[in-house]
């Protein structure tokens, strides 16, 4: 369910920043990414926190700080992506 979350969240994020700045493509894309990077990983936190990354089998938390260098650099290509795509197809729509 987290997954889906951030996802929703993430191109809830690039669609109103995108909307905001047409414009200016790439700087939209820089700062939704930018954007969507530190929501995730704040979102990340709160979730472990909350404890909704427990393992139902296991009953183990994952420990986010060793693996925090991983996280940040796929949530970024991530959001990247997805602020990209999410530009692009708002572009095509409004011309």
């Amino acid at each position: 369910m987290v997954p889906y979350l951030l996802t929703g969240l993430s191109v809830l994020v690039a669609g109103i920043i995108h909307w905001n700045a047409p414009r200016t493509f790439w700087k939209a894309t820089l700062m939704s990414t930018a954007v969507i990077l530190l929501l995730s990983v704040a979102a990340l936190y709160i979730f472990q926190a909350s404890g909704m990354l427990t393992a139902a089998k296991t009953g183990q938390e994952p420990d986010l700080t060793s693996y925090l260098m991983y996280i940040t650099a796929l949530v970024s290509f991530f959001g990247l992506l997805v602020s990209v795509f999410v530009g692009w197809f708002l572009k095509v729509v409004r011309t």
